[in-house]
């Protein structure tokens, strides 16, 4: 069960990541995407599933002018690597 679910935070990650180069070309998002999604505020250091499906699905409804957009231009900007 466990392996299943890293997988699906994997492809989530994947997949915000490359909707993220697609929307903001200016962005590290290949090379810093992943760090913008950790969170350090866990033990584990990754966002919630459910938290990277509704980042996803904001993204995918309102893209740039999306909150999720905004927000994690944001953390990859500022993000030391």
């Amino acid at each position: 069960m466990m392996r299943i679910q890293a997988e699906d935070l994997f492809e989530v990650k994947v997949e915000i990541i490359q909707i993220m180069a697609g929307l903001d070309p200016t962005g590290n998002w290949m090379g810093k995407g992943a760090l913008a999604l950790k969170n350090p505020r866990t033990s584990t250091g990754e966002e919630p599933l459910d938290r990277l499906y509704a980042l996803l699905e904001d993204l995918n409804r309102g893209g740039v002018q999306s909150e999720a957009f905004s927000d994690l231009k944001v953390k990859v900007e500022y993000r030391i690597v």
